[in-house]
């Protein structure tokens, strides 16, 4: 790299609004093109962006995304949990830069929302100049865009990367964005978002093909299931009806850019031909001057399930190895407007179980709001619960501040580490409970409100009551009918579950597994970091394996293999007694789930019974 490529990026900065010519490599392509396109529509770098979007404005764009935002879900959730433990933010906007949902690490959504990334805000280029968001959707390419990189001064702070996402006819969708600290923003969190990219896209074309034939074509044979291979459906009478990127720049069409194709005009024979010939059988193509494996797949029958219906009161786990009547129950509460208390250890993921509730509930739709209690300052806390007028106290913005509480008004109000809360805000809160109403920091008329509550601690309320770290009357009102989640030790098979989250991030898409051992492994160790841990570890294998691996002991870090090799890759004596005792004594069902043979597990019970 040339030395004057090093200039400080401030002197870049200033040079470039100066109109002065910059030194080659001064600034990565991407991001100089888009300080150029900024310049271009006249925006300046003191600009502060747009206004936010009313309510109903917010719910009528929601609502023009849904189809494509509820295909994409359990992508976005698997990236929201990797996102939430890596203290970043998730943001989906949609293809014109508007924020439509935001969720995330509780304190850089605070440092978010001063600077208008929420939910409401348009970041479209136009708007808020270079950002990851606009810049990839002017771009219709990924971006990454750190500190300084921003166009505006007032964004300088944040660093964020983005993804936008196509659908199964080239047209631009909307955008995914991972927005924290600069350090935690790498090539490993670069990775995550292309996976969920890669994932939605492929469940928006799984969608689509539902009523076509599916046409997958790679150079190598063993990789046509794989994300690397074009995949195009076409109708019966051959007519192009969708396909993955790889797809559209085979035939070569351009995103946004859709027009009829045929598959006799692109192969060089007719689809009925294709059949006659090969019928779903591995086969070679020719397109061009390309030739590729190709394996047709004909369209599902029309009226197929999907996936079994379970029974009504199936008990085989829902979410992370909880129970379905655990789950049950706590949807039972929040509907009839009763406060959900989640109880649990650190990292048994109450915020997933709480956004789970959200999302199976009548106010689906309706906002959810989450706020950290142990992680906001004391002197904030009160403001960002109830709001503030302008100039309530010292640097309060001067458009005064709405507080969470009114923002989630016809919604679902999460409170997370419930039992941190400083015990002057805890009369408040149970007042604003009661009376559903609440008054903003610094005066005013009160504003009432309409939420359903969710709670959650690590703490043992009950012993922060007898020592006068919590109110007892607050207490009781939250109590109704307290939740406890198990450890993920005591969730039944741990390796199921580390499975189920790993194809939810992506990875049967991949063709990645656990491998036996591996398994075994997950099984064996009592995770004293419980799903947190198992998500962190799940996340960074996902990143750094190849498509098609079978993840091993190999691949994981020293120390947690060194961890487990302590403690003998087996459960105790005693855990093997709890499941047994949790399995209904079913002895097959409990071999199972440690990944030993029945004999082994009785011989177990013999060592026991001694």
């Amino acid at each position: 790299m040339p030395p004057n490529a090093r200039l400080p990026l401030d002197e870049i900065r200033r040079r470039f609004f100066a109109g002065q010519a910059l030194p080659g490599q001064a600034l990565p392509t991407d991001i100089l093109r888009s300080w150029q396109r900024c310049r271009g529509m006249g925006l300046a770098a003191g600009s502060h962006g747009g206004e936010r979007l009313s309510e109903a404005e917010l719910r009528a764009r929601r609502e023009a995304n849904a189809d494509w935002l509820e295909s994409a879900r359990p992508a976005l959730a698997g990236l929201f949990a990797q996102a939430h433990a890596q203290g970043l933010a998730l943001v989906v906007a949609d293809n014109r830069g508007w924020v439509l949902e935001q969720s995330g690490d509780i304190d850089f959504l605070n440092k978010a929302e001063r600077l208008a990334l929420t939910p409401g805000m348009d970041w479209s280029e136009a708007s808020r100049g270079t950002n990851a968001i606009g810049t990839a959707l002017a771009a219709r390419d990924g971006a990454r865009v750190r500190g300084a990189q921003h166009y505006l001064e007032r964004n300088r702070s944040l660093s964020c990367a983005a993804s936008p996402v196509f659908g199964p006819q080239g047209q631009l969708l909307g955008a995914l964005d991972l927005s924290g600290a600069s350090r935690k923003l790498g090539d490993a969190q670069w990775m995550l978002l292309q996976a969920a990219r890669g994932q939605i896209e492929s469940q928006l074309l799984e969608e689509a093909t539902r009523g076509g034939w599916r046409l997958s074509l790679h150079a190598d044979p063993r990789l046509l299931d794989g994300p690397a291979a074009c995949q195009l459906v076409f109708s019966e009478d051959g007519s192009l009806l969708a396909a993955n990127q790889g797809g559209l720049a085979l035939c070569g069409l351009e995103p946004d850019a859709w027009r009829p194709r045929h598959f006799a005009a692109l192969f060089g024979q007719s689809l009925e031909h294709w059949l006659s010939r090969n019928g779903e059988a591995l086969g070679l193509l020719q397109a061009g001057p390309q030739r590729f494996s190709a394996r047709l797949r004909p369209p599902r029958r029309r009226g197929a399930p999907s996936r079994p219906t379970p029974a009504p009161h199936d008990s085989t786990p829902t979410l992370d190895g909880l129970p379905n009547p655990l789950f049950a129950s706590a949807l039972k509460l929040l509907e009839a407007d009763i406060p959900v208390l989640i109880l649990g250890e650190t990292g048994t993921g109450k915020d997933r179980l709480a956004r789970a509730l959200h999302a199976a509930s009548s106010r689906q739709a309706a906002p959810f709001v989450a706020i950290n209690c142990a992680a906001i300052p004391e002197g904030l806390i009160e403001a960002e619960l109830f709001g503030y007028q302008p100039g309530a106290y010292t640097g309060a913005s001067r458009q005064g501040g709405k507080g969470r509480l009114r923002e989630a008004d016809g919604g679902v109000l999460f409170l997370d580490e419930i039992g941190d809360m400083p015990p002057n805000l805890q009369a408040r809160l149970l007042r604003a409970l009661q009376d559903r109403e609440v008054t903003p920091l610094g005066g005013g008329p009160a504003r009432r409100i309409d939420i359903r509550l969710i709670c959650a601690t690590h703490r043992d309320l009950r012993a922060r009551v007898a020592d006068g770290g919590f109110r007892a009357d607050l207490y009781y009102r939250l109590c109704h009918y307290p939740l406890a989640l198990p450890p993920l030790r005591e969730r039944g098979d741990a390796a199921a579950i580390a499975q189920a989250m790993l194809d939810g991030m992506g990875a049967a898409k991949r063709g990645i597994y656990l491998s036996p051992e591996l398994a075994r492994a997950i099984r064996g160790y009592r995770w004293p970091g419980n799903l947190r841990e198992l998500s962190n570890l799940l996340a960074t294998l996902l990143a750094l394996a190849d498509d098609g691996a079978a993840l091993g002991l190999a691949h994981l870090p020293a120390a947690l293999r060194e961890d487990m090799a302590a403690q003998g890759h087996a459960v105790e004596d005693s855990a093997i007694a709890d499941l047994l005792s949790r399995c209904g004594g079913n002895a097959s069902a409990a071999a199972r789930a440690l990944g030993i043979s029945r004999s082994t597990l009785y011989r177990r019970q013999g060592k026991v019974a001694k």
